[in-house]
């Protein structure tokens, strides 16, 4: 699939597949963007390592039958895309990190985008508002005003509150992976 453009729709599924443990040049393929579309995007939503002197390091290991069928398993129990995002989701747990399940990640996200779209509507209510007022069409009370500036403030503090939860998660989880050490 090429795209005429790269939206900020193709933007989100394309930072969840990277957070879900697509390689970069598999959601390029996806998109039809060059790979280096896709680095910048993993590097501008802060995905990858938190420092960058942080190297990567390849893991190489032998499993029984029995061993692999047990990942396997749970790939696709956890709902997740390749046996090296299960691997690191293991890793991740053994270290002390909560990590969240595949759809858990896709509620949060989903919660965001919602809240992004309320805050769209809200804007648009806003400016309806102000374009009635200057037109001399409508006249907001001082208790009107202050509804909405406590909508606003609302709006803006859920927004924010969501966000963090969303950042600190994935940053303990690096941390936690980083320094080897439990929670």
């Amino acid at each position: 699939m090429t795209l005429k453009s790269f939206t900020t729709q193709h933007k989100t599924a394309a930072g969840n597949m990277l957070l879900e443990g697509a390689a970069p040049k598999a959601v390029a393929q996806t998109f039809g963007v060059h790979v280096s579309t896709i680095y910048a995007l993993r590097k501008t939503l802060g995905h990858g390592h938190a420092k960058a002197d942080r190297a990567s390091h390849v893991v190489h290991l032998r499993l029984s039958d029995a061993e692999f069928r047990a990942l396997e398993a749970f790939v696709v129990d956890a709902g997740l895309p390749s046996r090296t995002a299960a691997l690191r989701s293991l890793i991740r747990g053994a270290t002390g990190f909560l990590e969240l399940r595949r759809d858990e990640f896709i509620d949060l996200s989903e919660v965001r985008g919602e809240l992004k779209a309320q805050g769209r509507n809200l804007n648009q209510i806003a400016f309806a508002l102000n374009k009635a007022a200057r037109m001399g069409g409508a006249v907001l009370s001082p208790a009107d005003r202050a509804f909405l500036t406590g909508l606003k403030q609302a709006y803006v503090a859920l927004d924010g509150h969501v966000s963090g939860a969303f950042r600190e998660v994935r940053q303990k989880g690096r941390a936690a992976l980083h320094a080897a050490t439990r929670l």
